[in-house]
Order: structure tokens, then C-alpha cells, then sequence
């Protein structure tokens, strides 16, 4: 009996010192492991608060009139026309795969890091429209980049919503990661 005793209070200072380290730990990371659960929306906000608070203010972009959704044909001419720039919202791995040609990856899993790659060419010219994709019309991540894009002070976003499949569907072309 004093054996399982001694074994258990071995376990319980071994588990009780795990968990203490690895909350110290983690409170010293860049961006600490939250230890209550956030949905993905909260995630991105989260996100993009980190983003407004490293950058200075920037003068908001002068707006222009843009649809709220773009039809395949809008989109298409947008493509073709290199008229602004085209974000992709999937996963990065999707967009290697396979994207919109001259699409950039800004996923909404990764916001940060995809921010930080396009930052040059979403500042260059703050008025250009910026048009953001995702996988079909049920996909919710391109609401949520545009969401955050305009929170980080772009104004001139618009959503294709039939995403990488409906530009799939109808036989458009394509590129892929070098």
C-alpha cells in the first residue's frame, strides 16, 4: 500500500511539474497557445489585432465603388485584366496546388504570415480593388480575410463567391505553386 502511495505521488508531482513548465513556457512564446477555445472568427481577430498593433496608422485608401459580390464573368474580366489583386483565403497547400492565375495566398488559417508575404503588394497602391476567393459559396473564409482586410484599413474589397470551384467548373484557367 505505501508503494502505490509513493508511485502515485510521484505521478501527480511529475504531471503537476509538466503542466506548470509548460504553462511558463507558453506564456514566453511569440504568440501563446490560448487555453480557452476561440472559434475561427475569433482567431483572425485576434490576428489581425497583432498585424494594427506592429504597424503604424496608414491613411485609409480612398474608396471606389466596387460590387459587394463579383458574378464568374466579373471576376473573370478582373482576372484577365489584371485589374487589382486576387486573394486567395484557402489553406496555402490549396493554393499550391492549384489557384486563380496571379491569385496570392493570404489564408485565413495562417492571416499573419499570409500578411505579412502580400504586405508589399496590398501597400503599394492601397486604392487598387482587391477581389478574395475561397472554395465555393458555403466557404466562409474569404468573409472573414475581406472582414479583416477592412479592419486593417482597405476599403475597396469585393468577394468572388463561387470560389476555386466555380472557376474550376467552368473550365478557366489555372496555375500552381512554383
Amino acid at each position: 500500500m505505501k508503494t502505490l502511495r509513493a508511485d502515485l505521488m510521484v505521478i501527480w508531482l511529475v504531471a503537476t511539474t509538466a503542466l506548470c513548465v509548460g504553462l511558463l513556457i507558453n506564456q514566453f512564446r511569440d504568440t501563446p497557445l490560448p487555453l480557452v477555445y476561440k472559434d475561427k472568427a475569433e482567431r483572425l481577430q485576434d490576428s489581425v489585432q497583432r498585424i494594427a498593433s506592429k504597424e503604424s496608422a496608414s491613411a485609409p485608401a480612398p474608396m471606389v465603388h466596387l460590387p459587394e459580390k463579383l458574378s464568374l464573368e466579373e471576376f473573370a474580366s478582373y482576372v484577365e485584366n489584371k485589374r487589382g489583386l486576387i486573394l486567395d483565403a484557402r489553406p496555402e497547400i490549396f493554393h499550391r496546388l492549384g489557384h486563380v492565375p496571379g491569385a496570392l495566398s493570404l489564408p485565413r488559417d495562417d492571416f499573419e504570415k499570409g500578411y505579412a508575404a502580400v504586405k508589399a503588394k496590398l501597400e503599394t497602391d492601397r486604392s487598387q480593388p482587391i477581389v478574395i476567393y475561397c472554395s465555393d459559396a458555403s466557404c466562409e473564409d474569404s468573409g472573414l480575410v475581406k472582414k479583416s482586410l477592412a479592419a486593417l484599413g482597405f476599403s475597396n474589397l469585393t468577394l468572388y463567391e463561387g470560389g476555386w470551384n466555380g472557376w474550376t467548373n467552368a473550365k478557366k484557367p489555372e496555375e500552381t505553386a512554383q
